[in-house]
């Protein structure tokens, strides 16, 4: 069994915390090979995640560290050298983070991208992560026989009611909320979760919209005309790593219609406070987007991946704003959105450093998408993380 790490834009905290940990399981058993640029802008790999490694002997490393190594974050110079390499190879699997999804489809193997895990508002370990075919495809459920349904609906039935109760029908009432916010109530409210806009996010490349976020909010504000309010939550890594000054002064020029809101509201994050309570959510690639059929709210979801049709989200603004005006906007189905959470928490994401992980389970994981013999311990899995919402 051959598996190749395919790297290109793997930070520090993404190798140790979850790179590292599968390297060393599958390792035990498969022929393990890591591709990866040295670092740059805060991604590859370098002497520090190699010295961690140096009790894995059978591991081989290539460090692409070349004129053009910065490329392979985005669109490389020397794919077809790099292709050729991995043809050669001739991986069985190939786990890749990469931002860059075409040059991957000329490798050899099952393909299966590294990504976050976590849906909202589950606060599922920061590391927990899933393999995906595509790697900003969300909300995507495959055909599931009945019995199975069952089984998902009633594994998350504890933990979606008391979640519903505690976020969408909050003793805090709407006016509570959008009062401790700073917003007014005298035109439709739309909530907009800002991506991270830091260099080493090399994501941002696929966004369908004017990045970075400064020039998104010029774009909204200017085509929102004053229609409604916008609410701008930022994303937690910027408020740690990223200069918001252009961000801010966006804001301000955009004039009271453009608020930028505190990173907490009532106790909990601004999004997830304000999601119930807005008349529509607007996201691109953001995990944010499971918090509109959690709370019944319109989405408007702007992306060049795949989503599920279940999510009933717009596409294309000027409808989509236009739905809400008139009081039509299509909303998720409440039973829709209990099943893919339930499936997605029993089916895809998954704990890299668990000790009961094995070579066997990750392979298997990457070889079938959908494989129910595992939802059990999954879900299990998932209880003793967050065992309050399932007492």
């Amino acid at each position: 069994m051959k598996v190749l790490f395919y790297l290109p834009v793997v930070t520090s905290w993404w190798f140790d915390n979850i790179v590292e940990p599968l390297i060393r399981r599958l390792s035990d058993t498969a022929e393990v090979t890591v591709l990866a640029p040295k670092p740059w802008r805060g991604t590859g790999l370098g002497e520090r995640e190699l010295a961690r490694c140096v009790d894995l002997p059978n591991v081989r490393w290539c460090i692409m560290d070349g004129p053009d190594h910065p490329s392979t974050r985005t669109r490389p110079r020397a794919a077809t050298e790099m292709i050729a390499f991995v043809q050669d190879l001739a991986p069985d699997f190939v786990f890749c983070r990469s931002a860059d999804c075409e040059t991957v489809k000329a490798f050899p193997g099952t393909i299966r991208f590294l990504m976050e895990g976590g849906v909202s508002p589950f606060k599922l370990p920061d590391h927990w992560i899933m393999l995906q075919e595509q790697p900003l495809d969300q909300g995507l459920l495959p055909p599931l026989e009945q019995s199975a349904r069952d089984c998902l609906m009633r594994a998350i039935e504890p933990a979606w009611s008391k979640l519903r109760q505690r976020h969408c029908h909050a003793p805090a009432g709407r006016e509570v909320i959008l009062a401790a916010a700073g917003l007014p109530s005298d035109r439709p409210i739309l909530l907009l979760p800002l991506e991270y806009d830091h260099e080493e996010n090399f994501f941002a490349m696929h966004r369908a919209c004017p990045r970075p976020n400064h020039r998104l909010v010029k774009d909204m504000a200017d085509r929102l005309r004053g229609r409604f309010t916008l609410a701008l939550t930022n994303h937690p890594l910027n408020q740690l790593y990223v200069d918001n000054s252009a961000l801010e002064a966006a804001v301000a020029k955009a004039g009271g219609t453009t608020v930028l809101l505190p990173p907490t509201i009532d106790g909990m994050s601004s999004t997830l406070a304000l999601a119930p309570h807005v008349d529509g959510l607007i996201v691109h690639d953001s995990k944010a987007f499971a918090l509109a059929p959690l709370c019944g709210t319109p989405l408007l979801r702007r992306s060049h991946f795949a989503g599920g049709d279940w999510l009933s989200a717009y596409a294309d603004l000027e409808s989509f704003l236009k739905a809400i005006e008139s009081g039509s906007a299509n909303v998720a189905e409440e039973s829709s959105a209990r099943l893919w959470t339930a499936f997605h928490l029993a089916n895809n994401a998954f704990d890299p450093k668990d000790p009961t992980l094995t070579a066997a389970e990750i392979l298997d994981r990457a070889a079938s998408s959908l494989q129910p013999r595992r939802w059990d311990a999954s879900l299990n899995r998932v209880r003793a993380v967050l065992p309050e919402l399932f007492k």
